[in-house]
């Protein structure tokens, strides 16, 4: 099993993780967060659009259930931020049919609670953030299935952050 994994103990070095996968996505590509509230999942999510050139304010979708950012110089140029954490069974059936087609469209996906869905988003990248204690988060991402083609690219990028020299 691929899984990448990675430790944070500032907002700084969670944006600057979530940077260096920014750098590696390709249109379709799908994220899927995993972790408790307050894990971090928006703040990775604001480091991604940020590193895509928005400089929107990324907050959580949590009661509009997704954010669409426009970014540029990419390959693609939409970012979709969708959360699954409060929708009901309908909710989420009526949301789905949005991400697949921006994804089909090229866009990127991140999707917050996204086990309800995960299966009809494959292939896809699951990023777990747990929780270590206040300011330390530890960060695997897998992905599923795998070989993602980017997988070594970003596991040398996340090593120079880890080395401190990010």
């Amino acid at each position: 099993m691929e899984v990448l994994r990675a430790e944070s103990n500032s907002l700084a070095a969670t944006r600057a993780l979530a940077a260096a996968l920014a750098e590696v996505l390709r249109p379709g590509d799908a994220i899927c967060l995993e972790g408790d509230l307050g894990a971090g999942k928006t703040a990775f999510v604001a480091g991604l659009v940020a590193a895509l050139g928005s400089d929107a304010e990324v907050t959580s979708p949590t009661f509009t259930l997704e954010n669409r950012y426009r970014v540029e110089g990419r390959d693609f140029d939409l970012f979709l931020h969708c959360d699954l954490y409060r929708p009901g069974e309908d909710a989420r059936r009526d949301l789905l049919p949005s991400m697949l087609e921006a994804r089909d469209e090229g866009a990127v996906l991140a999707v917050e609670w996204a086990a309800p869905v995960e299966e009809f988003l494959r292939p896809l990248l699951r990023l777990k953030i747990e929780v270590v204690d206040e300011r330390q988060r530890r960060f695997g991402l897998e992905p599923v299935p795998a070989g993602w083609p980017a997988f070594a690219d970003l596991a040398r990028e996340w090593e120079k952050i880890r080395g401190g020299s990010a």
